[in-house]
């Protein structure tokens, strides 16, 4: 049987991250068999011993929201006319970077190739992050990310568009078919006139894509299959809709009133953040040249998810992070650690951000029981840093080794 022993100064273990000094991990094959003091977890005869000196031990990031779209990302039209073959291998490129900067899972929020990526994964042809994924999005027509450019024959005949309580059973069912391991719902829009069609040119006056009815009819015939349901939702109407509809995971679910904020914390909903994605758009606009009115509406969209994210931290909602980030050039997938930092800067302690990049990730995915924190029994997904997280955040972008499911990725 395989065995390694990790020793460090500081491990982040259990399910709330305790702090143990000087402690230990012992690895078998491909799972956590002790974790604690070091002299509390053995040392068995022909044991690999590793000593990472003053490095933190902590369980592997999580990123709760992002997508394996395999295209330029300042060309997302060609999602509609690129080779999934090339799509595939692109995406398989980038989820490698990705691990090996410490992510050893992630959900992917919608994307045709997504399950056959995953299946690659884990069937050990490819290096990337344990991955959950949607498969490709459902929208109604005109709806989320329906785009009026691309002809409603072809929009149609992807599957992602789907109308009625029997257009989105159906659509639920070819989701299960392809082998998706959850359903991704678009619940918001920007108006007619508006230029940013998915997110909406404001977040305060977006528009509701589905009625309550073909929500719950989704939500229904996912949950008969097993399956949970994420819904992209800003603004009030969709995420009331989200709520009222029984979406298990809200994605982004800002631009709400108090009273919808309350909703979300009764009910103990997990909300994903993604910063990330607005951040990395910030960045580009020289270098990319954004257009003005694209610059107005993502600083529209920033300043309201940052006002709601320092209220939910207020009221109490659980918060998973998330980046939404689809790849280079401008959203690069192995950049995901950027989310931590970012919700840090947004008024979460260090220690709650640890916990929604890891065990609240965990549970958004539906693996609790599998990873997310450092307890036996659990895989060894894990990740090694410079000094202490808890006291400096950015150490997260720099990790020093990453260990998933017991197999070393990445070892300075």
């Amino acid at each position: 049987m395989d065995q390694v022993r990790l020793k460090a100064g500081l491990v982040l273990a259990g399910p709330d991250l305790q702090s143990i000094r000087n402690g230990a991990i012992l690895i078998e094959a491909g799972r956590i068999a002790a974790v604690g003091e070091d002299g509390a977890v053995p040392c068995p005869p022909g044991c690999e011993q590793r000593d990472l000196g003053g490095a933190t031990l902590m369980p592997g990031m999580i990123d709760a929201h992002m997508h394996t779209f395999g295209v330029d990302s300042t060309q997302l039209h060609l999602l509609a006319t690129e080779r999934e073959p090339y799509r595939a291998a692109r995406a398989l490129s980038e989820l490698k970077r990705m691990l090996h900067a410490g992510f050893t899972s992630a959900r992917c929020l919608g994307s045709t190739i997504g399950p056959d990526v995953r299946r690659a994964i884990d069937d050990g042809f490819a290096e990337g992050p344990r991955l959950k994924v949607a498969g490709g999005f459902i929208s109604s027509t005109s709806g989320t990310w329906d785009s009026r450019y691309v002809s409603l024959s072809v929009a149609r005949s992807s599957g992602e568009v789907a109308d009625g309580p029997a257009g989105l059973v159906q659509a639920v069912r070819q989701r299960v078919r392809e082998g998706a391991d959850f359903i991704k719902l678009g619940l918001s829009k920007g108006g007619v006139h508006d230029r940013y069609h998915a997110w909406g040119d404001d977040p305060l006056n977006q528009v509701a894509t589905f009625s309550l009815e073909e929500v719950r009819a989704a939500v229904e015939e996912a949950h008969r299959n097993q399956l949970y349901v994420s819904a992209h939702a800003i603004g009030e109407e969709p995420v009331r809709l989200a709520i009222e509809g029984g979406v298990d995971i809200i994605e982004h679910g800002y631009g709400i009133t108090p009273q919808t904020r309350a909703l979300l914390v009764e009910q103990k909903k997990i909300v994903v953040t993604t910063i990330s994605q607005l951040h990395f758009h910030r960045a580009a606009y020289d270098a990319y040249r954004y257009p003005q009115w694209e610059r107005d509406a993502y600083e529209r969209h920033w300043a309201i998810m940052q006002r709601d994210f320092k209220l939910g931290l207020e009221a109490g909602v659980r918060f998973a992070l998330g980046t939404d980030l689809i790849g280079g050039p401008t959203h690069p997938l192995h950049e995901a650690a950027m989310e931590f930092q970012l919700a840090v800067e947004w008024g979460m302690s260090k220690h709650q951000a640890l916990h929604a990049g890891t065990m609240t990730g965990a549970e958004a995915l539906g693996i609790a029981s599998q990873t997310g924190s450092l307890e036996v029994g659990k895989a060894a997904d894990i990740i090694a840093v410079q000094g202490n997280p808890l006291l400096d955040i950015a150490t997260l972008g720099k990790p020093l080794l990453v260990v998933k499911e017991g197999r070393t990725i990445r070892a300075a």
